[in-house]
């Protein structure tokens, strides 16, 4: 990012981001992280999280759902740590945090199960269309269905878009890494997950690989094609004559849709 005269620029108007981050011991870490800058003017991004054992976390596709009440816990203090606040007293508030409890990771997985049982894809549209007025289900799944056939060969960046209503949110970008994790050849759960909490346009992005260098040029919105897979980019082309793919109904619950359209890839891959 120094590279470029503008990364000041870029590194304080990011939002506030919350993550989930696969750790090399198999643990993960969920938090989140402001951009900062101490007296000096150095910057440098805040962070605040917790750790979560994998033998806790199972097959960890929930992350921000699970960890939607501990966000809402430091996010002012995030906020207090940009404005200058002291570190005794954002350790001290810090420190008060309750931390994930055993019961809540049964609790929060059927929570996600039950928003896979109870919502469909046209909801998920539907509560996009103010935000992200180009979102076209086909197309996105269109995408989605290409970055499957890609099989993660890259380690790019996948950039997927959220609703701005408070309590779809978080549920959303579940529903992603979800999606994400069944299409990957060995079901595994993107290593990074960043959930930018952008006030009209929230974004998640995910990364395959924790050894991704193009994090922050990604996140940024000035990553190379090639570090960023965006499920609302423009098609290079369309052809009018291309037999469409047969994609599930939308008006499904999401998890019989993700079922569907992964047994669609499944039979295209043999």
């Amino acid at each position: 990012m120094q590279q470029r005269d503008d990364w000041r620029t870029l590194f304080d108007q990011l939002p506030v981001c919350f993550f989930s981050y696969r750790a090399r011991s198999g643990n993960w870490l969920a938090g989140g992280l402001i951009s900062s800058r101490d007296s000096s003017a150095r910057r440098y991004p805040f962070f605040i999280f917790q750790t979560v054992k994998s033998s806790d976390a199972g097959v960890f596709v929930n992350p921000f759902t699970l960890s939607e009440l501990f966000a809402g816990q430091i996010k002012p203090l995030l906020h207090m740590a940009a404005q200058g606040e002291g570190t005794s007293v954002l350790f001290e508030r810090i420190r008060a945090l309750r931390p994930l409890q055993g019961q809540d990771f049964e609790l929060f997985r059927r929570v996600h199960e039950k928003f896979l049982v109870n919502f469909t894809l046209r909801d998920i549209a539907t509560s996009l269309e103010s935000s992200y007025p180009e979102f076209i289900s086909n197309a996105v799944l269109t995408r989605l269905q290409a970055l499957g056939r890609l099989s993660y060969r890259a380690p790019i960046g996948i950039s997927l878009p959220l609703p701005a209503e408070r309590g779809l949110k978080n549920p959303t970008a579940d529903l992603w890494v979800n999606w994400l994790t069944r299409i990957d050849p060995n079901k595994a759960v993107p290593q990074i997950s960043i959930l930018a909490d952008d006030f009209m346009r929230p974004r998640l992005f995910c990364f395959p690989s924790r050894n991704t260098s193009g994090v922050y040029r990604v996140v940024t919105g000035v990553g190379e094609h090639s570090e960023n897979y965006d499920v609302l980019a423009p098609f290079d082309a369309f052809d009018e004559h291309h037999r469409g793919h047969v994609f599930p109904d939308i008006d499904r619950p999401l998890y019989d849709v993700i079922d569907r359209f992964v047994d669609v890839l499944d039979l295209k891959s043999v």
